[in-house]
């Protein structure tokens, strides 16, 4: 086998497959106490309350598996955003919605001459309004052929010398308008703004339509004497991540609540040029070429397929955003390229790093003489893209008028040439999980006092764009939406390999006995928003259900994981968030339904049933 695959499709896999271990793993050593309230390990279960049984009865391995088996089929064509085999997939839930009687929540009907003429009927007589639409219909932006130039400009006297970089040979660009850029350039050092010390390296500046040059991390990473290796927090807010991974994600711990760039991005600055810290320009080059000698291996697809990106019109860039600015460009730069532009300081980037270093004071200033120009090039289409969306009205006459969100993506990789990327439990499992609550709430006798939503999303594996698309225009009230329920992955067990990984991050004095009580085959993670009452709730439904649980708890607000709760977090909404193991097939046309396992997939469903009911029942 010769052939390669593309570079950057390599770095967007690692970059997804990354972001999904960090919400797997737990970040940092933890405290015995800390351990024991995160685990709830129930081998030994209850009988349920009679209040959920027929509902939590008709969740089964056998209809789970089969309604994944659909979905994840090649009919399906991997169901990549905006194709035929989405479609295909999304009028089979339909179909499964009418049956179990759940309600259209999708768009409104538009009102055409004609249809307001049938309402009104032949006599006059008011007629009754067509039904929504099970659909949220919205239209994306498909990019294509995205081409990005830097030039770098400085003029000494009358003489002006210029070298133009190209995006791809000298730098990464996930920039996607069409448009050209340029302005002076001003080094803010690190551009940090940290009162806690005393340092404000913005202080006096003017970046608005500047292009600024900045430096990641802060100043004095080796060196104990750095007024940033003084505190805890302060090391892990600012020296935490890999370096590898800083190359790729420069709005470290975004999702986490903290991106230095932020202060920058206030004042409306033209670009941003990120310089990495402690890094190499080989390691750039490194990132952007590809060995010839190194092959792929014989069990994975060999696929030839221009890279292309959607977002929603207007609605900012999401991928874009993970690498650093959204609406700002942010570009990653090699040093060869800031001493080009630091030229007529006469200090190279590293020496003005050990300025800085050395004095532990701001070396900001304007750059006399330099101008840099960006230009990006790309192709354009519109594609036409849709959420499923359906409801279960509430029981209590007041609190009907209240909702809560269960969601997971219904989207995968679609094919490309002849493979086929069914994404089964990428995330088939997860939407699985949706239909079998509906489903479930629909037949229970008893019903939760507040309306139950029931979402599944498009466009998560191109950035989140259909639960991005559904918080900015929501078809029920978000102001009155009290909680979100997230599936994406939940059917895939852990092996030894993986669960030992978290032994050595709970292996702490003290709980050496309750961490080896975790059974793999029925370990899930789960991430429940700090004092919503979802983490209760875990604790409390697990034993009728028998998993052993791993509960991370974040801050209202806060996402993180590359998952559709990122969005409902964006907006404030409490979510709670199921995840099972990572595997060698994400990603991979090797996700296939029949390494599912039916067990595992049921009994995380019973449990999102119950705390879905619980909920919403309060």
């Amino acid at each position: 086998m010769k052939k390669r695959l593309l570079p950057v499709l390599i770095v967007v896999l690692v970059l997804l497959a990354f972001s999904f271990s960090l919400a797997q793993m737990p970040q940092q050593q933890m405290k015995p106490e800390e351990v024991k309230r995160a685990l709830s390990l129930v081998s030994k279960t209850e009988p349920v309350p009679e209040k959920y049984k027929v509902g939590f009865d008709s969740i089964t391995p056998k209809d789970t598996l089969a309604m994944l088996s659909y979905i994840a089929s090649d009919w399906m064509e991997g169901r990549d955003t905006g194709s035929r085999g989405f479609d295909v997939a999304a009028d089979y839930v339909v179909s499964l919605f009418k049956m179990w009687g759940i309600k259209p929540g999708g768009d409104q009907p538009r009102m055409s001459f004609n249809m307001m003429r049938a309402m009104a009927g032949q006599e006059g007589r008011p007629q009754a309004q067509p039904e929504r639409s099970y659909f949220q219909e919205f239209t994306l932006k498909e990019i294509s052929d995205p081409k990005t130039s830097l030039t770098v400009e400085v003029a000494r006297g009358a003489a002006t010398k210029a070298r133009t970089f190209e995006s791809g040979i000298d730098f990464m660009s996930l920039l996607s308008s069409q448009e050209d850029i340029s302005g002076p350039v001003v080094f803010v050092g690190y551009g940090i703004k940290e009162p806690s010390i005393g340092w404000d390296e913005l202080k006096g500046l003017n970046l608005k339509d500047k292009i600024v040059v900045v430096l990641s991390e802060a100043p004095g990473k080796d060196d104990p004497k750095s007024p940033f290796n003084q505190k805890k927090e302060l090391k892990e807010k600012y020296f935490s991540q890999a370096q590898a991974m800083q190359m790729m994600f420069m709005m470290r711990g975004r999702g986490r609540g903290f991106n230095k760039l932020e202060e920058i991005y206030k004042q409306e600055p033209a670009a941003v040029l990120v310089v990495q810290n402690t890094g190499r320009d080989s390691d750039i080059y490194n990132a952007l070429s590809t060995d010839p000698n190194v092959l792929p291996p014989d069990d994975k697809p060999i696929i030839k397929r221009p890279r292309t990106r959607m977002v929603i019109p207007g609605g900012g860039d999401y991928m874009a955003a993970m690498m650093g600015g959204g609406r700002v460009p942010t570009i990653n730069i090699t040093r060869e390229m800031a001493n080009l532009i630091l030229e007529n300081t006469g200090k190279t980037i590293d020496e003005l790093k050990k300025v800085i270093e050395t004095t532990y004071k701001p070396a900001s200033r304007d750059i006399p003489g330099a101008k840099v120009s960006i230009n990006s090039t790309a192709k354009v289409q519109l594609i036409r893209a849709k959420n499923i969306i359906g409801y279960i009205e509430g029981s209590d006459p007041k609190l009907k008028d209240e909702y809560f969100v269960v969601g997971g993506h219904f989207d995968h990789l679609g094919r490309w040439e002849d493979y086929i990327f069914n994404g089964s439990d990428d995330n088939g499992s997860g939407s699985v999980g949706v239909m079998t609550i509906a489903r479930a709430i629909a037949l229970n006798p008893i019903k939760p006092k507040r309306t139950i939503v029931f979402c599944l999303w498009t466009g998560e594996e191109k950035g989140l764009l259909g639960s991005r698309y559904y918080v900015q225009n929501p078809t029920f009230p978000l102001e009155k939406t009290v909680g979100y329920l997230n599936y994406d992955m939940i059917s895939r067990p852990f092996d030894e390999q993986t669960i030992s990984r978290y032994a050595r991050m709970l292996n702490v004095q003290g709980v050496e006995d309750l961490v080896k009580q975790i059974r793999p085959a029925y370990f899930v993670t789960v991430n429940a928003t700090k004092d919503s009452g979802f983490y209760d709730l875990q604790t409390e439904m697990n034993k009728y259900v028998g998993l052993d649980l791993f509960i991370r708890e974040p801050e209202l607000g806060e996402g993180g994981g590359g998952s559709d709760h990122s969005s409902f977090a964006s907006v404030k909404k409490p979510y709670v968030y199921y995840m099972t193991a990572m595997h060698p097939d994400y990603h991979q046309t090797s996700d296939s339904p029949d390494k599912a396992s039916g067990d595992l997939l049921s009994r995380v469903i019973k449990l999102g049933y119950l705390t879905v009911f619980a909920y919403a029942d309060k």
